[in-house]
């Protein structure tokens, strides 16, 4: 990134962030200099409440390495092997460890790395690249920006049912914040809570 963590904190909300949700959206990351890697934590606080939360640990804590491992052996995927100077079937195993990835993020479990790769697309990106962006995490800080006008963001209200719930409470958010009515016909039927 070449910033520091308060220097990236301060572009993300004074910057970046529509003026309709400064002072109600902090961006929070930590890291543990003691654990591996000096792995941390990173969430956006919303009125003071965590919401969007990121730990290296959730991968382990909701299962997902064994998703990925029934997954490898359901598609005969062999472990990676170092032999003559690289590793044997890695694009295998990445793709296979993509998509559990792409789940966990959807369900809305991912790390500070997940995290930091977003906010780098997010930041050389063209807002409108951003909310269309394949990436959820891409998506939420394109949601909170300031460049995000009322009618763009009545174009994205359509997309609300399609977001994954956790990110449905950002969309949420700022269709609110701007005083704008994000009702839909065809509410979606998850029950899952939107600040997991």
């Amino acid at each position: 990134m070449g910033l520091s963590w308060s220097g990236v904190r301060k572009i993300l909300e004074q910057d970046f962030l529509c003026p309709a949700l400064q002072g109600r959206v902090q961006y929070f990351c930590t890291h543990y200099h003691s654990a591996p890697d000096q792995y941390g934590r990173v969430c956006l606080r919303v009125d003071g409440k965590e919401y969007a939360k990121g730990n290296p640990y959730s991968y382990y804590v909701n299962s997902y390495h064994i998703m990925e491992r029934q997954l490898k052996t359901e598609q005969s995927i062999p472990c990676r092997e170092w032999a003559d100077g690289r590793f044997l079937y890695e694009e295998e195993n990445a793709a296979a460890e993509q998509v559990v990835r792409q789940t966990a993020i959807w369900d809305g479990n991912f790390d500070i790395c997940d995290f930091t790769q977003a906010l780098e697309i997010y930041r050389n990106a063209p807002i409108g690249e951003s909310l269309a962006s394949p990436e959820p995490l891409v998506r939420m800080l394109a949601i909170l920006d300031r460049r995000v006008g009322r009618r763009t963001l009545e174009k994205q209200k359509d997309r609300l049912a399609e977001q994954p719930p956790w990110l449905q409470f950002f969309y949420r958010l700022r269709l609110e914040a701007e005083g704008m009515d994000c009702q839909q016909d065809n509410p979606p039927t998850s029950s899952q809570d939107s600040g997991k």
